[in-house]
């Protein structure tokens, strides 16, 4: 039966949370390659070529080239003070970016130290993300163990007020996410030709929360349309 002259049904509005366990099988590095020099040109001269030294020695790695992408490009003067509050440029500083995605996790600290000795001095590494290639499976049991989380309230809530859950009216669910910042390099020399940077995959925890409106029944509306049907089959026997 539906509702008349505008009434709306009692419900119930729950947010549950869930969470999924995935462990990471690819690697993003972000890095630059910064150049100094007296002279405009060559500086820029001086980055572009340091870039073009660790990309050749990401491709040699085994990267493809759709895995190397530019990320950014900086030529900035350096100034100092003189006296009289005067201000004179006394070289210039380029830089370009540059993120690298190891699709193989294994492959990652021979990568990084390819790009490590290609880079020399002029490299910046600013950080190293790892990440899920295919997270839809964490991300349904997260969205699942989220809805089973909501479900749980909400019953809880029907039963304190004497109530019982019915349908589900609506359902908003937020993109799942796969947090975790990048893992900051202190150094690019702490790869070296000696003894490479291990990277551990660890897990990844995936979070998802959805929004349900569930109907709340009468109890007691159950229970006497349960005490009607009894009756009714005893009469009918």
């Amino acid at each position: 039966m539906g509702d008349h002259q505008g009434h709306h049904p009692d419900t119930v509005t729950v947010t549950g949370a869930g969470t999924a366990r995935a462990v990471p099988d690819a690697a993003v590095v972000r890095l630059a390659v910064e150049v100094s020099a007296d002279a405009l040109a060559a500086a820029y001269e001086g980055a572009a070529a340091a870039a073009q030294r660790v990309v050749d020695a990401a491709l040699a790695a085994g990267l493809p080239r759709a895995d190397v992408a530019t990320s950014g490009l900086s030529v900035r003067s350096e100034v100092v003070w003189r006296d009289g509050n005067r201000q004179e440029v006394v070289g210039y500083v380029a830089s370009t970016g540059l993120a690298l995605t190891a699709r193989e996790l294994a492959r990652t600290p021979a990568l990084l130290d390819a790009i490590v000795r290609a880079g020399g001095d002029a490299l910046r590494i600013h950080g190293l993300a790892l990440e899920v290639s295919d997270p839809a499976a964490a991300h349904a049991a997260a969205q699942e163990a989220a809805f089973d989380d909501a479900r749980s309230a909400a019953g809880r809530l029907a039963q304190l007020a004497g109530r019982e859950l019915g349908d589900v009216q609506r359902i908003d669910a937020s993109a799942p996410s796969l947090p975790g910042p990048p893992v900051p390099l202190m150094r690019a020399a702490l790869a070296t030709p000696a003894e490479s940077l291990p990277v551990e995959a660890g897990e990844a925890e995936v979070r998802a929360s959805v929004t349900v409106v569930w109907r709340l029944d009468s109890a007691s509306n159950m229970y006497s349309n349960s005490g009607h049907a009894m009756e009714h089959a005893d009469g009918a026997s």
